[in-house]
């Protein structure tokens, strides 16, 4: 390194380079500054001069299109697998990874290859039951912070993986993603029932608490059509979802014996007017036919 370099200044471009944030407290700012024109941080020598002039609000832009740079810089370094120095070996296939990133991001990851494990010191590490599409949005969620579902990814194979992988965000992300492609489903007036029947009980098991109730909900509020299409899943689900599906279930059990006992009372009145009905009108042709007989009489 330049005799000229220190060390702190060149710490806090480092800083830069990895965060996007720079202390404006810093007394080295100058020094900071140069070190970034020597290196082409040209954002970062613009930050330094905002402060400088007290325009550090103008850094929130530089800071903004720093994370969106560096996402896209960080995405392309995972689809090229540029650096990589790791191989996921996948169900259908292999994926290059980063093991810096991984360990930055998932505790997971960190003890597999900051440990004592074997995948610390391997080039290939195995993940069995696992799709490249599933392994892919894991890596984008840990390099990038961010889910983009794939065409062929099924939400809850990466629900599994990230509840596996103690993803709790990525979890909720996945969650959120299953529920609207079942909204969509159903504004198309498609079928959801049986895919909602399939979801409940893994969603459940594998900590996917926001979807397993969004399924319990659809379930209760469409309860008498689901038992009708699908009465040997409903039978087979827990005692406690079946619980929950007889305390929760629309319409209730009461209101549907109202519903019954109104039913049956309204047909018995509607037999009783259409008796009483018949009477009156017999009883009326009965006394027609008898002021017609005493009206011939008299003449």
């Amino acid at each position: 390194m330049d005799a000229l370099i220190q060390e702190e200044p060149f710490q806090a471009v480092l800083q830069y380079l990895y965060t996007g944030s720079l202390d404006e407290g810093r007394g080295d700012l100058m020094q900071v500054a140069t070190i970034a024109e020597l290196l082409e941080v040209f954002d970062l020598r613009m930050m330094v001069a905002n402060i400088l002039n007290r325009e550090s609000f103008m850094n929130q832009e530089i800071t903004k299109a720093f994370h969106v740079r560096r996402a896209n810089r960080i995405k392309e370094c995972l689809n090229k697998g540029t650096f990589s120095d790791v191989m996921f070996r996948l169900d259908d296939g292999n994926l290059p990874a980063h093991k810096p990133l991984l360990i930055s991001s998932c505790d997971w990851m960190a003890a597999m290859f900051r440990g004592s494990f074997m995948e610390s010191y391997i080039e290939e590490v195995s993940i069995p039951d696992t799709s490249s599409a599933c392994m892919h949005g894991v890596l984008e969620f840990l390099y990038c912070g961010q889910l983009r579902p794939s065409p062929g990814l099924e939400p809850m194979d990466l629900i599994v993986l990230a509840n596996r992988l103690c993803l709790p965000r990525l979890v909720a992300l996945t969650e959120q993603h299953a529920v609207d492609e079942l909204l969509q489903l159903a504004v198309k007036k498609t079928d959801v029932d049986g895919q909602v029947l399939a979801y409940l009980e893994l969603a459940q098991f594998h900590n996917a608490q926001q979807l397993s109730a969004w399924c319990l909900h659809h379930i209760c509020t469409n309860y008498n059509s689901i038992c009708r299409k699908f009465p040997k899943d409903m039978k087979a689900m827990s005692p406690e979802n079946q619980r929950h599906f007889e305390k929760q279930r629309w319409p209730p059990v009461w209101f549907l014996k109202e519903e019954d006992r109104y039913l049956r009372s309204q047909k018995e009145r509607e037999r009783e007017e259409e008796i009483l009905r018949k009477q009156n009108t017999k009883r009326g042709w009965c006394f027609w036919r008898h002021q017609s007989s005493s009206s011939a009489h008299v003449s």
